[in-house]
């Protein structure tokens, strides 16, 4: 009876320690759709990485802010948005976009492709970038969109979500 007793215990010990304490959320996929890319060049005090544009104003904003022309006609802002990122790092690209919809954590994960590029010198107080624009089913509580892998305290920024 004793020797049941230990193995009761023992599989109860063996099933608890089993289960995932403390692990991470597992990230689940959004469906993206890419609409823009494009290198550009930005001032090199620039620090936003990703954002949303939620509104026709909103994208009009974005492209001058950038100089550059989107093809977004066709968006319909009260179903849709988009969101982008910027990255520094111009021989990646972002592939999918990720939550973990306990702690409501939105990701832009990119990966590196390998590409080379020979590039002038972008000029004094300038950089080059990366640009990428993907159209979403709108989703109204994003508040961030942190960027995998990629950059540590960058920005994420909204446009026309006034």
């Amino acid at each position: 009876m004793r020797r049941m007793s230990y193995y009761c215990v023992f599989a109860l010990v063996v099933a608890c320690s089993a289960q995932a304490v403390g692990e991470p959320e597992a990230y689940l996929s959004i469906t993206i759709k890419p609409i823009f890319a494009s290198l550009i060049t930005r001032n090199d005090t620039d620090r936003v990485y990703s954002g949303q544009i939620r509104s026709m104003a909103g994208l009009a904003k974005f492209k001058n802010t950038y100089g550059i022309g989107i093809a977004a006609d066709h968006i319909e802002f009260n179903k849709e948005m988009l969101i982008f990122g910027i990255t520094d790092n111009i021989t990646s690209r972002a592939f999918r976009f990720l939550i973990q919809e306990k702690i409501r954590v939105y990701t832009l994960d990119y990966a590196e492709t390998g590409l080379k590029y020979r590039m002038k010198f972008p000029g004094k107080g300038k950089k080059h970038s990366y640009v990428q624009v993907f159209v979403m089913k709108r989703i109204e509580d994003i508040s961030h969109i942190v960027i995998k892998d990629v950059v540590r305290n960058g920005l994420s920024k909204i446009y026309g979500g006034e």
